[in-house]
Formats: C-alpha cells, structure tokens, sequence
C-alpha cells in the first residue's frame, strides 16, 4: 500500500494550528458573546453568520491574488493576520471586536486557497491517493477545531474567555514559525518551481472543451454545498442555544460543558477520517469508489438525518419555554451525522476542485468554492436568529427539507456530472 506524501503531514500541522486560532474564535463566538457581552440570541448568531461569511467569502479574491504572486505569501500573510484577530478580540475591548473578527476572516480567507494549492499540489501524479489524503489531512487539521473548542471553551466557562484568545494568536504564531521552517525543505521549494513552471506552460490558448466541462462540475456542485453548509453552520449558531439553554449538562455524575457538546463534531471527524481513507482507497482498486457528485448526495442525506435528531429532541421542549434539559445525547448523536456529512463533502469536494480545475486557476476555484460556503454561513446565520421565534420542533425540520430534497434531484444527475468529468484524461 503506497503511504501518504510526509509533505501533506507537514501541512496538515500548520492548517491545524491555524484552525486553533480561527475555530476558537468562530466556534465559541456565539457563547461568548451571548455569556461576555450580553448581545441577544438574534444578534450573536448574525454577527457568526457576518463572520464566517466573509471568512469563506473572500477566498476566492484570495486564491485570485495568490495564483498571480504565491502561495507561500498567502500562507505566511493569513497566519499573521489571524493572529493579530485573536489578540485583539483578547483586549475584551467591544469597539476593538469587529476589527478583531475582520482580521481573523481576512487572515483565513488569505491562508485557505494558498494552502490547499499547495496540497493540491503534492498530489498531481497521485490520483489514487489524492481523496484519502486529502480526507486525513482534513481530519488532522480538525484536531485543532476539537481542542480549540475543548481547551479554550473550559476556559471560557471559567470566566477567562480573554486568556483563551491570547492562547488562540500564540498557537497561531507558532504555526507560523513551523510553516516558515518546512518550507526550507527542498521537497516544497522543487514543488513551487513546479507550479510556477506548468502555469506559465499552460496559460497560453483558451479552454479545452473537457475543461469546461469540468468547471460546469465544480460549479453545480459548489452551489448544492451551499444548502449543505446553510445547515452545517447551525451546529455552532442556533445549536449552540440548544446546548445551552435546552439540553441537560449532567450525564451520569459527569458535568458536559455547553462548549464540550460543540466541540464533538471535530472529535468526530479525527475518529472517521482512517476508516475512511481506507475504504476510499480500497474501493478505488476495485473501481467502485462513489463519484463526487454522489458523495455530495450522501452528505445531505446524512446532515438531514443530523436535523431530523435535533426535531425529535426539540418536541420535547415544552411551547414558550426559555430552558429545558433534553437529554445531550440528541446533541452527541446530531452531530455524529453532521460529522459523517462533512467528510462525505468537505475533503471531497476540496480533492475535486484541485484535481478537476485547470491547473493555472487551481486557487481561483478552490477560492469560488469557499465563497460558496461563505454565502452559505452568512445565511445560516441569518436563519439561526428565527431560533428565538420559531417553534423549536419547526425550524429545525427547515433543515431537514433543505437536505433532502436537493439530495433526490442531484441522484439523478450523477451519471451526467460524472461523464462530464472525464476522470480518465487526467
């Protein structure tokens, strides 16, 4: 079995430090604000959509700028200027904050297409490899967004939410000195002499047909991961309230943080990335591994299922109440499936764009692919602040519905968006 290039480790590494200190901010945002500064329920969640939106938004201008100068700069400006975010957000200064959450959303919207071209990168010459590394990678770097919101989450419950953005901008400085180290190493210095070479090789002469084709392949699936991310981004919006205000903080003996039940979807992701890996790997041999476009199916099935739990659990909440304990296992249980969703769709989705995208519009794609979930996010978090008006029961089946139903009309479309990929030519 061919094991995995040591330099998808390496980034892997620098991506999850970076995570620490975007997620750490972004994830417990809403509990912070709400638990700090006293904003309401509607108010917390649009500044989270605001938030995210423009960190996955503006992806696409920073894959632009990073496909005509390098992907080394963009990696090196997006750490700074996340670390800058959370050093500022840790003043506890409320004028400072929407300059400290404009910060962190640029150095993430900088960081991201600069890092997965890299990645995307490693990988030319290893197709077979390509969707499980980038489906470790994926869940390596999510071990930053689980102890981010572990770690820093406990902190903030402890009433020490400004020492636990410090923390966040140290660990992203550290990132930062690791990146700037690795990329000494004669491995990454021949791959960016490589990429600059091939784009000045290729940048002559209009699009192929197949192409084309390809992009209309990224495009329709980028925009059905729009409803899928609408939904995904309650899981730190409207269910943060859940876990807050309605959900039993005992299990047994044991005391559950509201910030601890957040943070399992990440621990999910860590714990699902090998196995799955190695399925895609052995599908692969036997040519059976699903297409993108059906895994993209599969992952609105599962995130349905993941709102479906969290209707069950809301009935269960008396009408007009303001606090409940529904048993946190609805929570544990919705987020496995949203867990099981996202990497259905996430490390895909990045594998397809970098492996389908003309090789000099690598970074512009994976940028448009953001902007995607950016939109998305910025949505959700608008959406999230109904929680406060709706019947419970009722805005979380809003999520059921926007999950399945594009699921059923983009079954029957997979044949054709996988014909027009044209795997075999690459």
């Amino acid at each position: 079995m061919h094991r995995q290039p040591k330099e998808m480790y390496f980034l892997s590494i620098i991506e999850m430090c970076q995570r620490f200190a975007f997620w750490g901010i972004g994830n417990l945002l809403v509990l912070f604000l709400v638990q700090e500064h006293h904003f309401t329920d509607a108010r917390a969640t649009h500044l989270y959509g605001i938030f995210t939106g423009l960190a996955f938004a503006l992806p696409m201008l920073g894959g632009y700028i990073a496909d005509r100068t390098s992907y080394r700069a963009g990696v090196i400006c997006g750490c700074l200027s996340t670390a800058i975010g959370c050093f500022l957000i840790a003043t506890g200064s409320i004028s400072l904050l929407y300059f400290a959450l404009l910060f962190a959303a640029l150095g993430a919207s900088i960081f991201t297409p600069s890092v997965y071209s890299i990645l995307g990168n490693i990988y030319h010459g290893n197709s077979d490899l390509r969707e499980g590394g980038f489906t470790l990678y994926y869940a390596a770097v999510n071990i930053g967004v689980f102890l981010a919101t572990f770690i820093l989450g406990a902190l903030g419950h402890a009433n020490l939410w400004l020492w636990a953005f410090v923390l966040a901008g140290c660990v992203q400085i550290l990132g930062l000195l690791f990146f700037l180290k690795i990329m000494k190493k004669p491995a990454f210095a021949q791959m960016h002499v490589k990429q600059r070479t091939t784009a000045t090789d290729v940048k002559k002469g209009p699009l192929k047909k197949e192409e084309k084709q390809r992009i209309v392949v990224i495009c329709v699936l980028s925009f059905v991961s729009i409803l899928f991310w609408m939904s995904y981004n309650q899981g730190w919006s409207s269910m943060s309230i859940f876990a807050l205000r309605y959900t039993a903080h005992q299990i047994g003996s044991v005391t559950v943080l509201p910030s601890w039940l957040l943070s399992l979807e990440s621990l999910y992701l860590v714990i699902l990335a090998f196995p799955l890996a190695w399925i895609y790997r052995s599908l692969s041999k036997h040519k059976l591994d699903p297409s993108p476009p059906l895994k993209t199916v599969y992952s609105l099935i599962a995130i349905g299922l993941c709102f479906f739990l969290m209707k069950m659990g809301a009935k269960l909440i008396p009408q007009g109440a303001q606090e409940a304990a529904v048993s946190p296992f609805y929570l544990i249980g919705a987020y496995a499936f949203m867990a099981v969703g996202e990497m259905l769709l996430a490390p895909i989705g990045l594998s397809m764009v970098t492996h389908l995208s003309p090789r000099r519009l690598t970074a512009f794609f994976v940028g448009a692919w953001y902007m995607c979930i950016g939109v998305a996010f910025y949505a959700g978090g608008l959406i999230a602040g109904l929680v406060a008006t709706m019947e419970l029961s009722k805005f979380f089946e809003i999520f059921v519905l926007v999950s399945w139903i594009p699921a059923v009309f983009l079954f029957f479309g997979v044949k054709k968006l996988k014909k027009m990929s044209h795997i075999n030519t690459l």
